[in-house]
């Protein structure tokens, strides 16, 4: 495998037309035509990703978060990013970004957000959310529990506890701004990993519950399955390659 064969895996799961306008995926840093034996997958690019592909023999990462996200006019290794670049260079590693391509897709970020919280029937909407709905009706308390203890995720609800909740939309990351899809929708609840607090305020005013279960937790847990579904796609090719999953965890964890 080259790592160009590793896009265009990605690619055909992922289509990079499903990504929003401003996003960056796709082939980030490396040589097309350099081979790849290991590929780890991890939800953002840190030094310890880094580290953990050298030790482990991994030759391309592939990242659900971009870097470069924004223009840069240097390549300076006294920040965060220009540190990350320098060291992917000097190791010589490949990194691909799936970034709202693998949101949008069927199968993506969204639809495994829904599959953690066990909605059924579930339907796509505009910008990659996901509605459906619960196996029973839960007030806003007992979904919250609910979420928290299937993302393992400390859930912060904006709306009375005993609001009743049968129909759920889902939107992982970033994605308070597009609680309006949400109740167009017909949806009692919205849950999304960041909420910002004017839109809080909004949504409960029209009787939506808002959920905010972390960025984090609302999509690491697609990585899982991104390396498993490349690791077929791989093999199924007869690619000799050994596709992980980072056990990178950025973040202490208070529970």
């Amino acid at each position: 495998m080259k790592v160009r064969d590793a896009l265009s895996i990605l690619n055909g799961m992922f289509p990079p037309e499903l990504a929003e306008s401003y996003d960056n995926v796709g082939l980030l840093c490396g040589h097309p035509d350099a081979p790849v034996t290991g590929i780890l997958c991890a939800l953002d690019l840190t030094e310890g990703v880094i580290d953990e592909a050298l030790d482990k023999g991994a030759q391309l990462i592939v990242t659900h978060h971009p870097i470069l996200f924004h223009a840069r006019k240097n390549l300076r290794e006294d920040d965060p990013e220009g540190r990350l670049l320098a060291k992917l260079v000097r190791s010589r590693l490949s990194l691909i970004a799936a970034h709202t391509n693998y949101d949008n897709a069927p199968d993506g970020v969204n639809d495994q957000l829904a599959a953690a919280l066990g909605l059924v029937n579930v339907q796509a909407l505009a910008n990659g959310l996901r509605v459906g709905e619960l196996p029973r009706e839960m007030n806003v308390r007992e979904l919250t529990e609910h979420v928290g203890k299937s993302l393992c995720a400390v859930v912060r609800p904006y709306c009375a506890c005993d609001t009743a909740v049968r129909r759920v939309a889902v939107c992982g990351g970033a994605g308070s701004e597009f609680y309006p899809l949400a109740l167009a929708a017909g949806a009692q609840a919205y849950v999304t990993g960041e909420v910002h607090h004017h839109d809080a305020l909004a949504a409960v005013a029209e009787n939506l519950a808002v959920l905010e279960a972390g960025h984090y937790e609302t999509e690491q847990i697609a990585i899982k399955s991104l390396a498993n579904r490349l690791q077929s796609a791989a093999n199924a090719l007869q690619y000799k390659v050994t596709v992980m999953e980072s056990a990178e965890r950025p973040f202490a964890r208070p529970y």
